[in-house]
């Protein structure tokens, strides 16, 4: 049986009865995509990103400034016979403009840093865009499991109400002694307990999922069956290697690391500009004074001595895109790590499934015998109760089973980086806000 035949199987059987106009887990997964705070400001701060690359190729466009000055003068003197004052009103007007010819490969340097700082951000998006799909998801398949555990325990509890009724009946005619009747009670006031947990428990996962999708959950339909997911472990681990986002991020900020070091060396060598300024002023020293000012200069520089300075820089530089390099390692190491715990995760669930699927219908049978031979006295009161809790617990079981098969569905879809909102086919308008997404080459089928 294939994994997608299997986990299809297990959504089938968490879910309860379908119910028109009940809110799907793609629902979900797009409020969370399109409304979740966390999201909006990470989409946030790439954009501030992407300015970065913006500012670093304007190192490599000319500079032009203007300047304009207007001041008002009057000028006083006297000796002897003669007494003079005038008023002058200076005006100037100046462009200045400047270009950069050479920097010793630090502004390609800087573009090329800047540029990979902002694809690791996006890849980093990419990472908590995930994040946030698969906590939406978990949230609603936790909300679904524990709205059906405090079902049983609901039915568990009427179920153990009419056998302590049962009990008290035999109990007045005879049948049984005050001992069965006191196991009956026990049993009922442990069971009322265990749906106060369960309760509670329901609504910490409803307040889980208010929390991520941003309004409480209402009636949950049964979640759809996954995409298809690879075979084999070997097949999952090369895709998440080509797709995951934070072995990518990892691998564009070591990138980044090295172009820094670029920008570092160039910092020791020569720069080469040009200037160019024109300027014009009006009655600077008497009325009607005029002249106007042109030039045009080159400039060359080159650090002779800095104490050490650029010299550390580089080492610095060095040392960090070291630090990047065997980052990368570490990220790729953590990828096969959560590749193959997801999908031995998985493959432990499924084999949960199976045998619980076994035990919940051995004990459905245990417990029909066990009630029919206590009507004639073969077995007391407590093996009808430890057969119920016995067919509980496997109840129980099978459905956190199956609940937890899908999660690792999810868990694995993330793990190889494939857990987007092109991936699950979800209905909104996807954000990139700076390049596309890299597209899988395995084959996808969407969501039905």
């Amino acid at each position: 049986m294939g994994l997608k035949t299997f986990l299809t199987a297990g959504a089938m059987a968490l879910s309860l009865a379908g119910i028109a106009g009940a809110q799907t887990l793609e629902e979900t997964l797009a409020l969370a995509y399109q409304t979740n705070p966390t999201l909006q400001a990470e989409r946030a701060r790439v954009r501030a990103s992407g300015e970065a690359v913006t500012q670093a190729r304007a190192a490599w466009l000319p500079s032009i400034s203007a300047s304009a000055s207007i001041s008002n003068t009057r000028n006083e003197s006297s000796g002897g016979f003669f007494n003079q004052s005038n008023t002058v009103t200076p005006k100037s007007y100046q462009i200045t403009a400047s270009q950069a010819i050479w920097r010793s490969g630090q502004i390609t340097g800087g573009i090329d840093q800047a540029q990979a700082n902002a694809l690791a951000s996006l890849e980093g998006l990419r990472a908590i865009e995930q994040s946030i799909l698969f906590d939406a998801a978990n949230a609603f398949m936790n909300v679904r499991r524990d709205e059906t555990i405090v079902d049983i325990r609901r039915n568990n509890v009427e179920v153990l109400s009419a056998q302590l009724r049962a009990a008290e009946d035999r109990f007045e005619v005879g049948e049984i002694t005050r001992t069965d009747v006191a196991q009956a009670e026990a049993r009922l006031s442990a069971s009322r307990a265990q749906l106060t947990a369960a309760q509670a428990q329901l609504a910490a996962s409803r307040s889980s999922y208010t929390r991520l999708v941003g309004q409480a959950p209402a009636t949950l339909s049964e979640p759809p069956s996954l995409p298809s997911l690879p075979e084999t472990i070997d097949e999952a681990e090369s895709i998440a290697l080509d797709f995951s986002p934070t072995l990518r991020a990892a691998a564009f900020s070591e990138e980044a690391a090295l172009a820094n070091v670029r920008v570092a060396q160039g910092a020791m060598g020569p720069s080469v500009s040009l200037s160019g300024n024109a300027s014009r002023s009006h009655d600077s020293t008497f009325a009607g004074d005029e002249s106007t000012r042109y030039s045009l200069g080159a400039t060359v520089s080159m650090p002779i001595f800095t104490g050490g300075l650029n010299q550390s820089r580089v080492r610095q530089a060095n040392y960090t895109a070291d630090a990047a390099r065997q980052q990368v390692a570490v990220s790729r190491r953590q990828t096969l790590e959560n590749v193959s715990n997801a999908y031995n995760n998985l493959l432990a669930a499924q084999s949960v499934i199976v045998s619980s699927r076994e035990a919940v219908r051995a004990n459905e049978i245990a417990l029909d015998g066990v009630q029919q031979e206590a009507q004639v006295g073969l077995r007391t009161t407590l093996d009808v109760l430890n057969a119920e809790q016995e067919l509980l617990n496997a109840r129980l079981t099978l459905v956190s089973a199956e609940r937890d098969a899908y999660v690792a569905g999810l868990a694995l879809l993330q793990a190889m980086g494939l857990l987007t909102a092109e991936t699950l086919d979800l209905p909104v308008e996807t954000s990139d806000p700076l390049a596309e997404r890299p597209q899988a080459n395995f084959d996808l089928t969407p969501w039905n």
